[in-house]
């Protein structure tokens, strides 16, 4: 298509503007076009990506919250007694507690209170010790050993005896001859003596830990 333009020659003909077909320009604006297109259909397969992106994200968010989490339950020698309310009320307490990061600082209340609540010292001394786990499971082996250590030294005092040594109350994963003796006819003796064995490291707090260490009293 030709464009004419509207100024006369100095013949008094209209000169026909020179066409744009075949010119630079029209290969400029054609080239850009084509390079256009080629950006938006590599921005395509970026978008649908996005969202798998984001996903994956939250799934993997959500499986590190979920590792965290921390379940203790009563023994089964409670349910149907009168000590399966307050043993489950420990327990939920102590989930809670381990799974929402707030033990830090407050061991020694909640010993007491695990004690205070269940009512019944072989019970109670079977939570701590799931908690003791819980915290090795995470970790957390200062928390670990500083749980198992006041557990111990509160059941001792509980049963007018005296506590055992601090890095074997820390460390040991065998009965003290105070517990043997106040677990003699407890039905969760060996329940208890397989979760003292159960962490795969035990809670070291200082070079004092030892395998070698065994209990004194």
């Amino acid at each position: 298509i030709k464009i004419f333009n509207q100024e006369e020659s100095e013949s008094g003909k209209q000169e026909p503007r020179k066409s744009f077909e075949g010119s630079p320009w029209r290969k400029v604006s054609t080239t850009g076009r084509i390079l256009e297109n080629i950006a938006a259909n590599r921005r395509q397969p970026m978008k649908s990506l996005l969202p798998l992106s984001a996903g994956a994200v939250i799934t993997v968010a959500l499986f590190g919250c979920a590792s965290q989490q921390c379940k203790i339950e009563p023994p089964p020698t409670v349910i149907g007694t009168n000590k399966e309310i307050s043993a489950k009320a420990a327990a939920n307490a102590l989930s809670s507690a381990i799974s929402g990061g707030e033990l830090s600082g407050h061991y020694q209340n909640t010993v007491n209170n695990t004690y205070q609540t269940v009512g019944q010292d072989d019970v109670a001394f079977y939570l701590l010790l799931q908690a003791y786990n819980c915290e090795s499971a995470r970790g957390n082996a200062a928390g670990a050993a500083e749980i198992l250590q006041l557990a111990r030294e509160e059941l001792a005092r509980r049963h007018d005896k005296p506590p055992p040594p601090p890095h074997v109350a820390a460390t040991s994963k065998k009965l003290t001859k105070t517990e043997e003796h106040v677990l003699r006819k407890s039905p969760l003796r060996g329940a208890i003596s397989t979760k003292l064995a159960q962490p795969a490291a035990a809670a070291s707090p200082g070079p004092s830990a030892s395998p070698a260490a065994t209990p004194s009293r």
